[in-house]
């Protein structure tokens, strides 16, 4: 598990042999994530690891070769740096496997910068709500809650066994406020202990099941005015993540864009050319019917669980748990 200090041990043999429909031990202390039966929706369409480690192997495998090669030696950890881990490179540099090794080599001494590998932050994943206090939440994204109304960011399991959720209201955040009391700096390092304690659920997740999975995340643009987007933010924001976009391969899975204004394109003219270029591919502006929403949200959520508002079923409002306390 990243960021546990439990090693990993199961080599890639034992999963290229496991079955499909099998469980893998996530190395998560959470009995309410490691016991449970695994039925997967017929919309789930997530990649099974033990065909994807065999389909990519030869990527893998240079990878790896690198990666023994890091100066210092003690950077790599063969029990901790796995194939799993080394898949998410391949993946995320599917044409380039030099690109891929130098991106696991970079992230590794990122890792060890930070510390990255020293923590479990998983049972600090809340809500972004207004709420500041010790002990609740990462110390790290502190500015987003003094900018934000009750419930203005929503991270969700609903699914032990699909990944996690990401609502976004944007009429609920202060862009305004926060251009002026974050820094660039600021919000990279908010980024850097929300994209982890995200990639430790999702790999959790990924070796439970057996399946690479990956975020969700739905941002909604109801109610919000032009006058509210601020481009200083935009900018800081765009240049933040782009910083670390080699640090958290496939951790994305997509970006919901819905409730849409006709104001939009001149946000997105301005705003896509500074994104992250795999960022940008995953981005999807939706319909206003919310059953083709709920169509195009299902390979990630299923419409039980998938909130009301969106074409889903699920009418608990305010969910009834924050992401992180599946990790208490």
């Amino acid at each position: 598990m990243i960021g546990s200090k439990t090693p990993r041990t199961q080599s890639t043999a034992s999963i290229v042999s496991a079955s499909s429909e099998g469980s893998i031990s996530s190395g998560a202390d959470n009995a309410s994530i490691n016991k449970v039966d695994i039925a997967f929706d017929s919309q789930d369409d997530r990649p099974f690891i033990k065909d994807l480690l065999v389909e990519h192997s030869s990527g893998i495998a240079t990878v790896r070769a690198a990666l023994q090669q890091t100066r210092p030696s003690a950077l790599y950890d063969p029990s901790r740096h796995d194939d799993i881990w080394i898949l998410r490179f391949v993946l995320s540099h599917i044409t380039d496997v030099d690109a891929a090794s130098r991106a696991a080599i970079e992230t590794i001494k990122f890792r060890r910068e930070y510390k990255l590998d020293d923590v479990d932050l998983r049972g600090l994943i809340k809500h972004i709500d207004g709420v500041t206090e010790v002990g609740y939440g990462l110390p790290q994204c502190e500015k987003w809650d003094l900018v934000s109304r009750k419930y203005g960011v929503v991270i969700v399991l609903p699914d032990v066994n699909r990944g996690p959720i990401q609502y976004v209201f944007m009429d609920k955040i202060d862009m305004n406020k926060l251009n002026d009391i974050a820094t660039q700096e600021d919000l990279k390092n908010s980024y850097i202990y929300i994209n982890e304690s995200l990639n430790q659920v999702l790999d959790g997740i990924t070796r439970k099941t057996g399946r690479l999975t990956k975020l969700m995340k739905v941002v909604d643009f109801d109610g919000v005015a032009l006058r509210n987007m601020n481009r200083g933010y935009l900018s800081k924001d765009s240049a933040a993540a782009k910083d670390l976009d080699d640090y958290f391969p496939q951790l994305l899975g997509g970006m919901f864009i819905i409730h849409a204004p006709k104001w939009i394109n001149v946000i997105w003219k301005f705003a896509r050319p500074l994104l992250p270029k795999r960022v940008v591919e995953k981005i999807d502006f939706l319909p206003k019917n919310m059953e083709k929403v709920q169509g195009i949200m299902a390979r990630f959520v299923s419409k039980e669980n998938l909130l009301e508002r969106y074409g889903g079923e699920n009418n608990e409002w305010p969910p009834p748990r924050y992401l992180g306390s599946y990790f208490k």
